[in-house]
């Protein structure tokens, strides 16, 4: 599988860098592409997403979810999540990621307190899968899509009108803020605290060898429940998501700098040259060459 994303810079806690829109409208439009494997992140916007053509899964701490054609998926501030598509996949999906700004404007008015806020409670859900075939979630994916067109063309006063289905969105997510959805229990909510906490720790120290011991101790736990929190949450160990991430940030400064593959292997935080090889190989499908010179390909 390999997973896509809209962006390369994640800080230390795991929060995604990139600014979404400007700070005139903070509203973003990603086309997703495939790319290679890339950490689990979150960030402060929010984001929805429309699936054109295709199939793509996304990976949430409430489970795995297959979204085909039609499909879309809604996915509150602070979700941890990742997104793959068969690599022979011939995937068409537009995201959109806003702050919540652009709809309340401050969270003094009404429309934080009254409508916002109560979808950002801890209790309040993380994920709504969409699904083309319930009337309701069929309206917000209508929604989705018009706003997508519209950021993608950006006919003129087009600010005014995503503004206005962003807001649509907003309202009937708070009318059906009580209808079955990837709901997350108090349990998880913890748990998906315990793992930014740790991922911070792993995104700190990823230049060298971090022991899973090491990293139950800076999160206050065994390692039994460090192992247990990784695989519940995010379905992999924590050393198979470093390996991840360190393949990550290899394929940045493989797109972004002169520097040789041995260099990159030495900062990455692998042990040799060939192991980085070998591991690249596995998780991307090709070497760290081949990937630096398809980046070259117009």
């Amino acid at each position: 599988m390999t997973s896509i994303f809209h962006s390369d810079a994640v800080n230390a806690n795991g929060q995604e860098l990139k600014q979404h829109g400007t700070g005139l409208f903070p509203c973003g439009c990603y086309n997703a592409s495939p790319e290679v494997q890339v950490p689990w992140h979150w960030h402060e916007e929010y984001e929805c997403s429309y699936v054109f053509h295709g199939a793509v899964t996304y990976h949430t701490p409430q489970g795995e979810f297959r979204l085909g054609e039609g499909d879309g998926i809604f996915l509150n501030s602070g979700t941890l999540h990742t997104v793959e598509v068969a690599p022979a996949g011939s995937l068409k999906k537009s995201d959109l990621v806003f702050h919540g700004r652009l709809i309340y404007g401050s969270r003094d008015s009404v429309l934080y307190q009254k409508y916002v806020q109560p979808l950002s409670a801890p209790d309040a859900f993380q994920t709504l899968i969409l699904r083309r075939t319930v009337s309701w979630h069929a309206e917000i994916l209508s929604r989705i899509k018009k706003a997508v067109r519209l950021c993608q063309n950006e006919p003129e006063g087009y600010e005014f009108t995503v503004r206005s289905l962003l807001s649509e969105i907003f309202f009937d997510l708070y009318c059906y803020r009580n209808a079955p959805a990837a709901e997350t229990s108090a349990a998880t909510a913890s748990e998906n605290a315990r793992i930014k906490q740790m991922l911070r720790y792993l995104q700190e120290n990823y230049t060298r060898r971090v022991t899973v011991a090491e990293l139950a101790a800076h999160a206050n736990i065994c390692e039994r429940e460090c192992l247990r929190c990784f695989q519940k949450v995010l379905h992999l160990s924590p050393i198979q998501y470093l390996i991840r991430y360190r393949i990550a940030r290899s394929c940045i400064l493989l797109r972004e700098s002169d520097l040789s593959v041995l260099e990159i292997s030495n900062l990455c935080g692998f042990e040799s040259p060939s192991y980085f090889t070998k591991t690249f190989r596995q998780i991307t499908g090709g070497t760290p060459t081949q990937y630096r010179r398809a980046q070259l390909i117009p």
